[in-house]
């Protein structure tokens, strides 16, 4: 092997081919570009256009935004109450945190009951031109959305043409969640109240049967009381061990049963309140504004979008208009093409 060749390796003849071609299919893209320019342009002009006529005809909506943040176990005492009332649902939102209780919250906003209530409230089936509740449901919500938020708090967002009504029916989700987790809680004290009020019947039948037997049990045996070491007196000829015994046993009946008695009177008083409270549960940190400025149509977005879709639209067109005229002069190519469209003409 010759010096020469050693300093000046041969170079692959199909590397060199290869980048002249890759070079030559760019410039005939760019080409194909340039030449059919106009069409592109006004593909794009009409794309202006259309989405901008598109885009103002759009009705104008609107995003009113409420914050809610469902109550904590640091907060008050009566919230805390107000979320242990919640019976199951209330537990398992105390067991896992802010972050559960925030969940539970969300579960009740997207509720029937609340949707019900809104759409009743706002006459939203006349106001959407709707027949059945259920669609009225699927509207109503198609138009809120709901996102619990790193700190737990909840933000509630509600899209409508009308401003006005946008801030009314977001703040009336606060409102009707406040008024279904009051008759969760009032429900539940309720049946407690019941509950106890039913053992507090029973709990006087029993004292009374305990008295009694008591007044009985001195009358046969001349037993008067019972003295500071907790033994009776005055029994018949100085007492009997089995009288003392029964009439000891019956004694710490009666008094266990009258503070039964007392114990059952303070639930049913305290039920009694909690069925009767009408306080606010739901905090509502910023209560929704009327807006000011539309939210959606984006136009400026739509107009793009539109552009960029027919710029590319237009660049196809291109290649396909090149190269129907290439096939044109070529007979080969010509023959292709024109089987091409026997098989489309014959498959439809």
């Amino acid at each position: 092997m010759s010096m020469e060749n050693i300093a000046n390796p041969p170079v692959d003849k199909q590397v060199v081919q290869q980048k002249d071609d890759d070079e030559i299919n760019l410039m005939d893209l760019l080409l194909v570009i340039a030449k059919h320019n106009r069409l592109i342009f006004k593909l794009m002009v009409v794309a202006v256009i259309l989405s901008a006529l598109i885009a103002m005809s759009l009705p104008k909506k609107f995003t009113a935004k409420v914050t809610i943040m469902p109550p904590q176990q640091s907060q008050s005492s009566a919230a805390s109450l107000m979320l242990g009332q919640l019976g199951g649902l209330g537990a398992l939102a105390g067991g896992v945190g802010s972050k559960g209780a925030s969940e539970l919250y969300v579960t009740m906003l997207k509720s029937r009951f609340v949707a019900n209530r809104l759409i009743k409230r706002f006459k939203l089936m006349e106001q959407y031109n709707l027949e059945y509740m259920e669609t009225a449901r699927s509207a109503l919500s198609s138009n809120t959305d709901i996102l619990i938020n790193k700190d737990s708090s909840i933000s509630l967002e509600f899209v409508d043409k009308d401003p006005i009504r946008a801030a009314e029916i977001a703040n009336s989700y606060a409102e009707e969640l406040n008024n279904l987790v009051l008759s969760i809680a009032n429900k539940e004290a309720l049946g407690r109240k019941l509950f106890y009020e039913k053992q507090l019947a029973e709990v006087k039948i029993a004292l009374n049967k305990a008295e009694l037997e008591m007044k009985v049990f001195q009358e046969n045996n001349s037993v008067f009381g019972v003295g500071g070491g907790g033994s009776p007196f005055g029994a018949a000829n100085g007492g009997i061990p089995k009288a003392q015994f029964e009439f000891a046993k019956l004694f710490r009946e009666v008094k266990f049963q009258e503070t039964m008695l007392a114990v059952m009177a303070q639930q049913v008083t305290t039920a009694t309140l909690d069925a009767a409270k009408d306080t606010t549960s739901v905090q509502v940190l910023d209560s929704a504004l009327t807006p000011e400025l539309r939210s959606s149509p984006k136009r400026a977005m739509i107009v793009i979008f539109a552009v960029l879709l027919a710029f590319f639209v237009g660049i196809i067109w291109a290649f396909i208009k090149e190269a129907g005229e290439r096939a044109g002069q070529n007979p080969e190519q010509t023959e292709r093409m024109n089987l091409l469209k026997r098989y489309f003409l014959r498959g439809c």
